[in-house]
């Protein structure tokens, strides 16, 4: 499923700081906590105390989330906030923190069951296995706070996967405190499209607003013209033809999306089964193909099968600094495609490492 790429904002708005949240929650795209932190830092260096913060995300790294709301937390005043289309998974985790957080009565709120994805030998399994309880017993305590409800009563709540409301159930079950007063950001179809991939149930999918048409004669003529439709049409006739095509266009799109999300998908199963690529790397490469279909579609076709051994023997007998192939990669690369890698690096090769290292942040 092809997801927005994680961006956030801090401005200064008088004392306050006006933030928002948009797309996935993750750490390996530009505008991540560790940035985010940053632009706090230097607000709250100019005297900045109360934030406000929007939340339009489809979920992510509960790690990263934490880290968001670490750095949130440094503003010393009260923190509201409201969500925009989509709320969802670990980003609900950001609002329940807050002073105060409301939704729209169109809004997508979704919790499930902390996930993470594993890899390695049965020790390293057994640490992220034991990170992942970690994470779920702090996700369930942190909702049976807010609702009210017991821990035993979220843990039924999740036990069956998604749990999705509308923005009105979501204050009714005690998640959020309340409904934006002012809903002055209507939802459109590309929100509703991306809400549906995420998997929402069609009875709690919210509906695109559809702005009210202004016409005048001269214009349902030129409308009955461009349509090609007789004279004699009706105002009403000509305006079910617009939005019998409007309807048309969003399916178009909906289908795109879907035909690309499958496309993506086909890529990325072949990498991992041809072990070019481990199933730890997936959410990063959907991040990289929403940002940039046809370089990331190179890229991946482009990497090799990690080698055998874990490195292998050079001209002189002895073992290659790298693995073959691997030998101009950079340290975000290593980190990027091959992090055991990388680790075993500086470990049994310093010196390379050391180098790699270096380069990236030059001490």
């Amino acid at each position: 499923m092809i997801k927005r790429p994680l961006h956030i904002t801090a401005k200064r708005n008088g004392k306050r700081a006006d933030v928002r949240i948009e797309g996935v929650i993750a750490s390996y795209t530009r505008a991540n906590a560790r940035d985010f932190e940053a632009s706090i830092d230097a607000l709250v260096a100019s005297g900045v105390a109360d934030g406000h913060v929007y939340i339009d995300s489809e979920g992510g790294s509960v790690l990263e989330a934490k880290r968001i709301l670490g750095a949130l937390r440094k503003l010393t005043g009260r923190i509201t906030g409201e969500g925009g289309p989509a709320v969802m998974s670990a980003a609900t985790y950001i609002g329940l923190h807050l002073d105060e957080f409301r939704v729209q009565s169109t809004t997508s709120y979704m919790i499930h069951k902390p996930k993470a994805m594993v890899d390695g030998d049965e020790d390293e399994v057994e640490k992220d296995l034991k990170g992942l309880r970690d994470v779920t017993k702090e996700y369930r305590a942190a909702y049976a706070k807010k609702t009210g409800k017991s821990e035993e009563d979220i843990e039924a709540l999740w036990s069956k996967g998604n749990r999705w409301y509308t923005g009105e159930e979501a204050v009714a079950e005690g998640f959020v405190d309340g409904l934006v007063e002012d809903e002055g950001e209507e939802i459109n179809e590309e929100a509703v499209a991306r809400i549906a991939a995420c998997g929402c149930p069609a009875n709690k999918l919210p509906k695109a607003s559809s702005a009210k048409t202004k016409t005048t004669t001269m214009d349902i003529n030129l409308l009955r013209a461009t349509l090609g439709m007789p004279e004699t049409a009706t105002e009403a006739e000509v305006l079910a033809r617009l939005n019998a095509l409007k309807a048309s266009e969003a399916k178009a799109k909906a289908d795109a999306i879907a035909r690309r999300t499958q496309e993506v998908k086909s890529i990325l199963d072949k990498a991992v089964a041809e072990k070019r690529m481990t199933e730890a790397h997936r959410a990063s490469y959907e991040a990289k193909f929403a940002a940039d279909f046809d370089a990331t579609k190179a890229e991946v076709e482009a990497l090799v099968a990690a080698p055998n051994v874990a490195r292998e023997t050079g001209a002189d007998g002895g073992s290659a600094a790298v693995a073959k192939g691997r030998e101009n990669w950079t340290y975000a690369e290593w980190m990027e495609k091959d992090e055991k890698g990388l680790n075993a690096m500086r470990k049994d090769n310093p010196e390379a490492f050391e180098a790699l290292w270096k380069a990236q942040y030059g001490k």
